[in-house]
């Protein structure tokens, strides 16, 4: 029997959106609330979780992931806007959104889904994709006022531009009380063939 891995297929941001993602977890500091942080290096667009995935599955996977990758061509997003999950009222998970180029990147995560779901590599997706960046994560605490408002304030908060012009397959390697460590097992270039 195959070693499962925890694997997922993500996005990775730019240095740039990393460094501006450190105002606004300070802007949404509350004294009230205990959140869990998310290190900017750790920090990512999820087109796809898979979870607990067998070793031997990995390079159809990665055949899937190349063919969906070259029938989607390059494009810029703007990250901007922050909200939270399930919503503002009641956040327990803090993110940013994506402006500008949102559809295109929602485009390759729903193709994505499509290919994985068509060769049985998993089981289709329940949810609409919506293109997000973890900022944070709720861990105690009930009074929100104050994250709520902050959240107001910063649904307009822009932190750049970036493009889009792959994307990868991690590992996630879940460390008991710290970050889980990510490993690359692979990376598609989007808009190339195997020719290019």
């Amino acid at each position: 029997m195959s070693e499962e891995l925890r694997l997922f297929f993500a996005v990775p941001i730019s240095e740039e959106i990393k460094q501006r993602t450190r105002e606004i977890q300070k802007r949404c500091e509350c004294s009230d609330l205990k959140i869990g942080w998310v290190e900017p290096d750790q920090m990512h667009f999820t087109l796809r979780f898979l979870g607990d995935t067998p070793q031997d599955q990995i390079p159809q996977l990665v055949e899937v992931a190349r063919r969906v990758a070259q029938s989607h061509p390059p494009h810029q997003i703007t990250v901007a806007g922050a909200g939270a999950f399930p919503n503002i009222r009641r956040p327990r998970v803090i993110w940013m959104g994506c402006s500008a180029g949102s559809q295109q990147l929602a485009a390759l995560g729903a193709d994505l889904d499509k290919a994985l779901t068509n060769a049985k590599l998993v089981e289709p997706e329940k949810r609409d994709f919506t293109p997000h960046l973890t900022l944070g994560r709720v861990r105690q605490g009930r009074n929100f006022r104050e994250l709520t408002a902050s959240l107001q304030e910063l649904n307009d908060a822009v932190l750049g531009q970036m493009w889009v012009d792959h994307f990868v397959l991690m590992h996630s390697d879940l460390q008991p009380g710290r970050p889980p460590v990510y490993t690359e097992l692979g990376r598609f270039e989007l808009g190339k063939s195997e020719e290019n």
